[in-house]
Order: structure tokens, then sequence, then C-alpha cells
């Protein structure tokens, strides 16, 4: 049974010497073309490049896409009450005698 998802599609390998399909077996790739007897270690940079393309990877140096948003932040607490301020000390009276101010 295959748990890979079906939109995923991997190249398949193909020997670079006889050009003939190479079989890919629990993503490990065969070192020597079982056809022409070719050496494909040599090859293996290449075909893990392929299939990072083929997975979204991109060309190396491709920018990368943007990650998905954060969670916003909790809301903050409401602050303390700010106390009210103390009372003003009161006038001193006026000297006696003293003029009034007109109106008062």
């Amino acid at each position: 049974m295959c748990f890979r998802p079906a939109g995923v599609d991997m190249p398949d390998p193909v020997c670079p010497e006889c050009g003939k399909k190479l079989m890919v077996i629990g993503g490990v790739v065969m070192k020597k073309c079982p056809f022409c007897k070719a050496d494909l270690s040599k090859y293996e940079d290449e075909y893990k490049a392929q299939m990072a393309s083929a997975m979204g990877g991109g060309a190396p140096g491709a920018p990368k896409p943007p990650g998905a948003p954060g969670a916003p932040g909790a809301p903050k607490a409401p602050g303390a009450p700010k106390p009210p301020g103390a009372p003003g000390a009161p006038k001193a009276p006026g000297a006696p005698g003293a003029p009034k101010p007109p109106g008062a």
C-alpha cells in the first residue's frame, strides 16, 4: 500500500549512460545501472536536485514563498484605575478691610 499523496509526482531516474528508466525502491536509487552497469553514484546529486525541484523546492537561490501568518496576540488586561487626586488646600482668607473685587 502506498501512502504517498496522489498529487506528488517524483521524476523517474534515468540512466545517463544508456537512457533507460531505473527503479526506485523505498526511496533508494540504485548505485549501478542494471542494464549497462554504469556507476550511478556520481549522478546522485543531480537526481536529488531533480527530486527537490519536483517537490516544490525550486532552483537553488530562488526566493522561498512567504510563510503563513502567525496567530494574533492575546488582548492585554485593562490597567488598574487611577485613584482620585487629593483635594486642594483651602484658600487663605483675604486680609480684613481689603477691598473686594467688583461683582463679588
